[in-house]
């Protein structure tokens, strides 16, 4: 037996044994796989607005503990821990994207405009002027842009 056998001649012994169809199927395969890893389709600017969409929804979270704490006891605790609970839920069944009751896409986008407005307020309320600005200004970009988005889409 022969040990300088190359790679490229048993490639080429291998494809005399293969019948043709099954030449056709393993090169549609080899074409799968290429595809499927080479490019995402996804465009850069909607994983963007994902990712700042979780980072508003995090920030969202916090300005409700941050307003909830600034309350008066016994308000502080209930408030400060039940709205954002409350929150986590609400979004987890009717906006999360594997939801099985999820909104619909534009009623989605709508509803999360709403509380990330209400965040806002909350921080506004709270005596944290700048991070309220900043939360609205943002908030106001990521709808502007899932709005685009959207309707590159269709």
């Amino acid at each position: 037996m022969d040990n300088g056998t190359t790679a490229e001649t048993a490639t080429e012994a291998d494809a005399a044994a293969v019948p043709a169809a099954g030449r056709q199927a393993a090169g549609r395969q080899a074409a799968g796989r290429r595809s499927a890893g080479a490019v995402n389709k996804e465009p850069v600017v909607a994983v963007g607005l994902a990712t700042l969409g979780f980072v508003l929804e995090v920030a969202m979270l916090a300005a409700f503990v941050f307003w909830g704490f600034r309350q008066d006891s016994p308000w502080d605790l209930v408030l400060g821990i039940g709205i954002p609970a409350v929150l986590v839920v609400a979004w987890g069944v009717f906006l999360a994207p594997r939801s099985e009751r999820r909104l619909k896409p534009a009623i989605v986008c709508w509803v999360a405009l709403a509380l990330f407005l209400l965040a806002a307020v909350a921080l506004f309320a709270a005596g944290a002027a700048l991070w309220g600005t900043l939360m609205a200004l943002v908030s106001a970009g990521h709808f502007l842009g899932s709005q685009y988005v959207a309707r590159q889409a269709s």
